[in-house]
């Protein structure tokens, strides 16, 4: 398994060339092919901004149908059907083999997409068609088996730390009084530098597994 976070766009695509003019943040959470559902926020100009995306998304010939379900000022969830003449860019994904994992982000004229693919060979060929049907496709990381056990990503000895400070209510807040590195320290049989030493070790592999996943 092989994950990649990508930044791809193009010319002539309708949501590219419409965030790289209007200055919007656009977030699918949802698709049901030939439907997307999501919510628009603007970078700079409040809701007039956003009005105006959705304005130039109905003029668009590229949009079937296009509604907003629901708004606020600051925000507003749509549903809209493309109608495009060849294969999206999230269709392109998944009929080489791979899928993109939700949301994609779209901003300034960029979509941001992690995408899975089964094994090298399948994104090396998902490569060559986006490279072929769209203008710029630009891999930020790439990652080998990205899906990781708890007794994989931590050691044995920081797991049983982490557990342990877990279930005793460390990580609430508030933090119950009567949990701290000392007590948490001697149910183990350790001192509480060794302790602090592994929560902290531990701590800080979980983060960058997220991060790695998730922050584009």
């Amino acid at each position: 398994m092989i994950q990649t976070n990508l930044q791809i766009s193009s010319k002539d695509y309708y949501l590219c060339e419409l965030t790289k003019r209007i200055p919007v943040k656009v977030t699918i959470v949802t698709i049901r092919l030939p439907e997307g559902y999501g919510f628009i926020e603007a970078l700079e100009g409040g809701e007039k901004t956003i009005q105006t995306y959705v304005d130039s998304v109905k003029a668009s010939g590229s949009v079937r149908d296009f509604e907003v379900t629901s708004s606020s000022p600051t925000i507003y969830f749509t549903r809209s059907e493309h109608d495009l003449d060849y294969p999206s860019i999230y269709e392109t994904i998944l009929e080489s083999g791979s899928m993109s994992l939700l949301p994609i982000i779209i901003v300034k004229g960029v979509q941001y997409h992690t995408v899975y693919s089964p094994s090298r060979e399948a994104l090396k060929a998902l490569l060559d068609t986006l490279k072929l049907r769209f203008t710029t496709v630009k891999i930020v990381s790439l990652t080998s088996t990205p899906f990781k056990s708890k007794g994989t990503l931590l050691t044995p000895k920081q797991l049983e730390a982490f557990e342990l400070a877990f279930k005793k209510g460390y990580y609430e807040i508030p933090r119950r009084s009567k949990i701290t590195i000392e007590s948490l320290a001697r149910d183990i049989g350790i001192k509480r530098v060794a302790m602090q030493e592994r929560l902290r070790r531990a701590e800080q592999r979980i983060l960058s597994d997220y991060a790695n996943r998730n922050l584009q």
